[in-house]
């Protein structure tokens, strides 16, 4: 799992990043920790290898996310703390499309809270992968896109998966460029389709 090492304390100075998006939106990310946890979150994680997708620092009272290869921040959460641990009472999510394209402020949750269960508390977490994705996208393909590591995962309810119309899959052969086995194994294809389609 992703981690500094013990004694290094991710700080904003740890990382270039750049400043927080002016477009954003509530993220209603409800979560409490412990006093012990709560400290191993606030040393954040300075990426180590090309893999590390992400970096975080805690800035009093914030907890902040950011893509570690372009350096937007995504999330940010503000926590307050107690004599038992800490609560998150505040939290936002980018809706800045120039750097981040999702929209479902659900699935930003369940992202968020993988990010700390796995990258800062060192849990077994399983990555959020969304139902709303092509049946046919290779598995681990998104996680990797996503964090760059390789998780245990489970399907996030967001949704019946997304099938590619039968049209659209027709188009998308007849661009290809063909040759005479091209175009033997084009015909099969169709015929594939075809025979789903009508039964």
């Amino acid at each position: 799992m992703p981690s500094s090492p013990p004694n290094e304390i991710a700080t904003r100075e740890s990382w270039k990043i750049l400043p927080p998006p002016t477009a954003r939106t509530d993220l209603s990310f409800a979560a409490s920790y412990t006093t012990d946890e709560f400290e191993r979150m606030n040393r954040g994680l300075i990426p180590k290898q090309m893999e590390d997708k992400w970096f975080i620092y805690f800035e009093e009272p914030w907890l902040y996310f950011h893509r570690s290869w372009t350096g937007p921040c995504i999330y940010a959460i503000r926590f307050e703390s107690s004599a038992t641990g800490a609560s998150a009472v505040e939290s936002w999510v980018s809706r800045d499309s120039t750097h981040y394209q999702e929209t479902r402020t659900d699935y930003d949750r369940a992202v968020a809270k993988f990010l700390i269960d796995a990258f800062l508390l060192g849990k077994r977490a399983a990555f959020p992968v969304p139902s709303s994705l092509p049946v046919d996208t290779p598995k681990g393909l998104y996680q990797h896109h996503l964090v760059g590591r390789a998780y245990p995962e489970q399907t996030f309810p967001a949704g019946p998966p997304r099938v590619t119309p039968f049209w659209t899959r027709i188009r998308r052969l007849l661009r290809k460029r063909w040759d005479w086995f091209d175009c033997t194994r084009f015909w099969f294809r169709v015929r594939q389709l075809l025979r789903k389609k009508l039964g």
